[in-house]
């Protein structure tokens, strides 16, 4: 006789078994599911500073003055201004090219300056809307940040509308100010580190631009850095991401 083929099915305790097994084993998984893709969108952004500093390094290489070619939005001494400018990219902190302000419950903000910042290592003057700076932020893919600077400066934020390459969004704080918040219309950067901040209110990085070596000054390096930092504070995310192209140790005494 040929053996019966069984036919049991599966008992509700063993349903409820493999049930109580996936949600255990989803709890691990899904966390560390999560952290692999933010890791990768971290990357991505990091190669967007290191696609900037070598805009920037590939205008230094075909022309050593290509600091000194820019278009500047407002009336400024050009010769003052080179001075300036290689002074602060010789700093600890180096010279601010533009803010992004990140907040829990609302968009990210770019801005040219700040009151926070050292008035004297702001350059957002200088991008206006050609030259060395204009150029590397949109081989950079930074397309926007260079328009909202230079509508910054010439407007009050009240009076800006959004266009085709930025968008303007009114934000009311919790002390019932009306403040505008203006980012690209092609979105700056892919991870959450990146675009969500962990409080309630405005957190600032810069991005900011430092001789390599400031004995040898022939090429730049590119961080984003925390207020009252220096150039080895850069941003360090939660899972270990430093951007910085210094590297490591761009990220020498974070947080």
């Amino acid at each position: 006789m040929k053996p019966m083929n069984s036919k049991r099915g599966i008992t509700l305790m063993e349903l409820m078994v493999v049930i109580a097994i996936m949600g255990i084993l989803s709890t691990v998984a899904m966390p560390k599911l999560f952290g692999f893709g933010e890791k990768a969108r971290e990357k991505i952004d990091l190669m967007k500073l290191y696609d900037l500093r070598n805009a920037l390094n590939l205008a230094l290489i075909e022309d050593n003055a290509a600091m000194e070619v820019y278009d500047p939005v407002t009336g400024v001494d050009r010769d003052a201004f080179s001075k300036k400018l290689n002074y602060a990219l010789s700093t600890n902190t180096g010279a601010a090219l533009f803010v992004i302000e990140l907040h829990k419950n609302t968009s990210i903000n770019v801005q040219g300056k700040h009151r926070t910042l050292p008035a004297n290592v702001n350059i957002c003057e200088m991008i206006g809307d050609a030259g060395t700076f204009y150029n590397a932020l949109r081989d950079a893919n930074f397309e926007g940040v260079a328009e909202i600077i230079a509508e910054r400066l010439n407007k009050n934020d009240s009076k800006i509308e959004g266009n085709d390459v930025f968008t303007t969004k009114k934000y009311t704080t919790s002390t019932k100010q009306d403040l505008y918040r203006m980012a690209p219309v092609r979105k700056l950067f892919q991870s959450q580190a990146l675009n969500v901040g962990k409080i309630d209110d405005n957190t600032r990085y810069t991005l900011s631009l430092r001789w390599s070596d400031p004995d040898d000054p022939y090429s730049v390096e590119v961080y984003l850095l925390p207020s009252g930092k220096d150039w080895q504070s850069a941003y360090k995310s939660d899972y270990g991401t430093c951007f910085s192209t210094y590297g490591r140790k761009g990220c020498k005494n974070s947080k």
